[in-house]
């Protein structure tokens, strides 16, 4: 494989940088509304900024022009995200589902449905979250039992989420619901759009050991929805979730490597300030994660070439436990090094990084978790890339 960029993609790399010189937000702002501003403020915050991406078609720029993009290739749009990862620009508020729900429906989803959501989707006027796991269906997704019944020309909805992300912000989600439960178990699925400030819709917040709400319930009683909200086929919703499971394991992970090339330059700092760097085992782990680091850039570097390809993506859960096991132990290292300091949090005075680190630390444990578990990914390794039995 040859890994030399083409001309086109430093192009639009220059141009970005360039833009960016011009457009990015003033970091103290932002710090301040990350660590202690409310947060409607920084979703406020936040949608003006992707807005402001949009605006310059910097947003998905590997989607069709007629939908946001500028018709680029996926390498174009990495290239924008480590710029966006260098520059320490703000997050997109709507990251995931840029990155999971907007290429299902450029696959799956009508005409109407293309042009109706995925603008307002790239230019965060509408945000969105992915209904998948339930309290007894987390890691088998096809033991759903959240229920849609066609009424006339509407489907009601009922049954219950959780580790919803983001759905306390969303005004939209594409829900996971069985409507054939006479079917097989992962057939009479299907995929429906449904608003989220509607009745029957009710939205829980779940604190986090970081003390952030990200993840919620949702609970549906009686929710209506046109007849017309779904994805893809009825009862063929498992190819959609497929599809969407796909890029949430793989080109979702495709920025979170460009991420971890970040934490490792802010790593070499972190162990340059405590003085730590002629430790020999210090080095050696150091250099270890670099290798990883590298390693990991491969892997994505070969599901970018299956996508752009049209390939099945036989890399993808490699990828998912490769990268999702590997960031809790870089997290680790990096708290190691800071000795005492490791147990301060953001907004104190004598934290490293402004607190990085110790965040980081602690959204890790739900990396082996989200997306399917560790578990979860080593019985599709083992099962559909090996050929082994089932247990």
């Amino acid at each position: 494989m040859d890994f030399t960029l083409s001309p086109s993609i430093e192009h639009t790399r220059t141009e970005f940088r360039a833009w960016l010189s011009t457009h990015l937000p003033e970091r103290k702002e932002w710090k301040r509304l990350h660590d202690r501003g409310p947060a409607a403020e920084r979703i406020a915050f936040l949608k003006a900024w992707q807005h402001r991406l949009y605006d310059g078609g910097w947003i998905a720029v590997h989607w069709p022009t007629e939908f946001g993009g500028r018709d680029a290739s996926l390498l174009d749009h990495l290239a924008v995200h480590e710029e966006l990862v260098r520059a320490d620009a703000p997050p997109l508020i709507n990251g995931p589902s840029i990155s999971i729900f907007g290429p299902t429906l450029l696959v799956f989803g009508t005409t109407e449905q293309k042009r109706r959501y995925l603008p307002k989707l790239l230019s965060a006027e509408e945000v969105w979250c992915l209904g998948f796991s339930e309290p007894n269906a987390g890691s088998d997704l096809a033991s759903l039992r959240t229920r849609a019944t066609r009424d006339g020309d509407h489907w009601v909805l009922n049954g219950q989420k959780v580790w919803t992300t983001y759905a306390n912000q969303a005004d939209y989600c594409m829900f996971l619901v069985r409507t054939d439960p006479q079917a097989p178990q992962h057939k009479g699925i299907s995929c429906l759009i449904v608003p989220l400030r509607m009745p029957g819709v009710t939205v829980r917040p779940l604190r986090e050991i970081t003390g952030d709400t990200d993840f919620n319930e949702v609970f549906l009683d009686n929710a209506r929805v046109p007849a017309d909200s779904v994805v893809g086929e009825v009862n063929k919703g498992w190819q959609v979730i497929l599809t969407a499971l796909g890029h949430e394991r793989g080109t979702l992970l495709l920025v979170d490597h460009v991420r971890r090339q970040s934490d490792m330059a802010r790593l070499k700092e972190l162990i340059r300030h405590k003085a730590k760097g002629t430790d020999r085992t210090t080095r050696q782990q150091f250099a270890q994660f670099h290798i990883e680091v590298e390693i990991m850039k491969l892997h994505c570097f070969k599901v970018m070439s299956d996508l752009e390809q049209g390939r099945p993506q036989s890399d993808v859960s490699i990828l998912k436990l490769y990268g999702s096991e590997m960031v809790q132990r870089l997290d680790d290292f990096a708290l190691t090094q800071q000795g005492p300091y490791a147990q301060l949090w953001r907004g104190t005075p004598q934290v490293l990084n402004d607190g990085q680190w110790q965040y980081g630390w602690l959204m890790a444990r739900a990396m082996t978790i989200a997306s399917g578990t560790s578990e979860v990914q080593r019985n599709i390794i083992a099962q559909r890339l090996l050929g082994l039995p089932r247990g």
